[in-house]
């Protein structure tokens, strides 16, 4: 795990005080070691947590044997060891123990048809030196981040969007991401959020040719064509197929050469994901867990029998309103954007307690895309029904029927789109009204599939799935953290999405498949109870003006940034409402507008201020 940064235009030389203070943004992602290439034309600045042959000779930029290639590699490539055997057939003689060089020297043996073979989190750029030309990819499911922008003749690719705002002439906020960010919290496909810089998409690579300026992409993968629901299979042998996958998958992520712990959060996830490992090494392993102080939202009863069970060397964080309030603007910096979920913050803190140990965690993430864990699974039906229901509705009869008012959102929009959003987002819109989200990534996704249930599977996989890959990556390595999703591995997707519907997403439950098999392996009071899953109690924090509440004067401050794509007015009175114990109506939670409040005044920030590692909570 990794970050770099690289830049190119023909001819143009690189400052070298500009890679220097890309470096400096990065070394959160690679405090171990780093390296810069630089030549006219191109420059390729690196920093390393290593992870897989820490040793110097796996450093990056990384040269093939010839001296004409180069690489920097950001991930983990874990089916490296069956990939080096091919290359020592092919003539190769390998001069380390790692991944890396299996990405560089088997495209130079095969080409861009190499990224195909590659079973991992990654990102990375390949330049020729010789030819002046360039490649880069990123991982299917887009676990590693990848960010692109085109300026002028000049292109730059980056690990984190800090390094590309210096190669830019100034930063703006990309209003159609805004508009989405009001409404689900996170921008799909390429929205980045800022102008001018692209999420570069996942199961894709690019060439650019310096000479010529010319620009391809090219698709190797996507999610959305391994849905191919098998549906003669049987409850028992699926079951089987499910836990000699996921099995498989847990034990490639296990390869570390310097250790690893599990992010235990109580849920079946997780605790699977130790039980399986525990079972794997045959040992007890380390883990960690956030403990808060409400009794209905901790989870840390849920831990303790999985912990007893299984042995594990556990560690309790506790985390409380003022830690998290104290820590938010500092995760909003990291995400370079709002957070997509509050549970960043504990993610940020729990990995700065992990770090004192280890640099690597395995986590839970995924498994509710892939098995179906959202409330919305158990009721696609319903849903489905709803969806029909609202569009046979004339719209100027809407305000005459307050009872079915929740419909109204069906009659505008997909249900398998917006089943997520948990409030008004309709009447949002009258304090953010140039702000309508065009969601063309989404209504892409869904045009695909005629099946409801596979439509909130894909949309998932491909648009929710990414704003919490990305939380994992930016909240563990900004405590240098590299945070492993073994849920969220392609050639286990290519398993799951092709089994029977009725069984993976019958109705009526969450995560029916997984449950079965956890039984088998967790405690009953683990598997069968309501998920939580990093709740919090914003509404209490945000009363303490101790806590979130302090970040409430910026909603009505003359300088409130939210304020200039609004009506500043309802905003004052919903904070005044609010302040009265009401609840704010036609808004989302003023959380989450404290949220994006906080990320767009940030933006403010010189580029130099420092977002680096911070002493975590004890």
């Amino acid at each position: 795990m990794c970050g770099f940064a690289a830049f190119f235009e023909r001819g143009r030389p690189f400052c070298p005080q500009l890679l220097a203070d890309v470096e400096g943004d990065l070394l959160h992602r690679g405090p171990d070691n780093g390296g810069r290439y630089s030549a006219p034309g191109a420059a390729i600045v690196f920093r390393r947590l290593a992870i897989i042959d820490p040793e110097a000779r796996s450093d990056q930029p990384m040269w093939d044997q010839s001296g004409r290639y180069v690489l920097a590699f950001n991930g983990e490539i874990y089916n490296y060891r069956s990939l080096r055997p091919k290359l020592q057939q092919a003539g190769v003689s390998l001069r380390t123990e790692g991944d890396s060089e299996c990405i560089l020297e088997g495209f130079v043996r095969w080409g861009p048809a190499f990224f195909e073979q590659l079973e991992g989190m990654f990102a990375f750029v390949i330049f020729d030196s010789s030819t002046e030309r360039l490649w880069a990819a990123r991982d299917p499911l887009g676990i590693k981040p990848l960010y692109v922008t085109r300026q002028g003749a000049g292109l730059a690719l980056a690990s984190e969007m800090r390094p590309l705002r210096r190669f830019m002439r100034r930063t703006e906020v990309d209003n159609e991401a805004l508009a989405e960010l009001l409404m689900f919290r996170f921008a799909a496909g390429r929205l980045s959020n800022l102008k001018g810089i692209d999420l570069f998409p996942g199961g894709t690579y690019l060439e650019f040719a310096l000479s010529e300026g010319t620009y391809k992409e090219h698709r190797f993968a996507d999610v959305c064509d391994t849905f191919q629901s098998d549906e003669g299979a049987t409850q028992e042998s699926v079951t089987q197929v499910v836990e000699e996958a996921i099995s498989a998958s847990i034990a490639t992520h296990l390869q570390s050469d310097v250790g690893y712990a599990i992010q235990l959060s109580g849920g079946v996830d997780s605790s699977l994901v130790l039980a399986l490992a525990t079972e794997r090494t045959g040992r007890n392993l380390d883990s960690y867990g956030v403990r808060l102080s409400d009794p209905e939202l901790d989870e840390s009863r849920f831990r303790a029998p999985v912990v007893a069970r299984y042995g594990s060397r556990h560690v309790e964080v506790a985390l409380d309103a003022i830690q998290f309030a104290e820590a938010l603007p500092r995760a909003v910096a990291h995400m370079e954007g709002p957070t997509p979920h509050f549970g960043c913050v504990m993610l940020m803190l729990l990995c700065a307690r992990i770090r004192e140990k280890h640099k690597v965690v395995l986590t839970g993430e995924g498994a509710d895309e892939f098995f179906g864990g959202y409330d919305r699974y158990s009721q696609w039906s319903t849903l489905q029904w709803h969806g029909r229901l609202a569009k046979l509705v004339p719209e100027p009869l809407w305000p005459l029927l307050p009872r079915y008012a929740y419909l109204r959102r069906f009659s505008h929009f997909d249900p398998a789109i917006v089943a997520s959003i948990y409030f008004d987002f309709i009447g949002m819109q009258q304090l953010f009204p140039g702000l309508v989200p065009k969601l063309q990534v989404r209504k892409a996704v869904a045009a695909k599939f005629r099946d409801f249930r596979d439509r909130m599977m894909a949309l998932d996989q491909t648009s929710y799935l990414s704003s919490l890959l990305m939380r994992q990556d930016k909240m563990a390595m900004a405590e240098s953290v590299e945070a492993r999703v073994p849920f969220a591995h392609y050639p286990l997707a290519k398993v799951l999405n092709r089994l029977p519907r009725d069984i993976r997403i019958p109705g009526g439950e969450t995560k029916p498949l997984l449950k079965a098999l956890a039984r088998r392996w967790l405690p009953r009071e683990v598997v069968d109870r309501r998920k939580v899953g990093l709740t919090l109690p914003l509404g209490k924090w945000m009363k303490d003006s101790a806590a979130l509440g302090r970040y409430l004067e910026l909603l009505t401050a003359p300088d409130c940034r939210l304020a200039a794509y609004g009506d500043p007015n309802i905003l004052k009175r919903s904070v005044e409402e609010f302040r009265r114990n009401d609840v704010p109506r036609g808004l989302p939670p003023l959380a989450h507008l404290v949220n994006l409040e906080l990320w767009l005044r940030s933006l403010d920030q010189p580029l130099g201020a420092s977002v680096g590692r911070a002493p975590g909570p004890k």
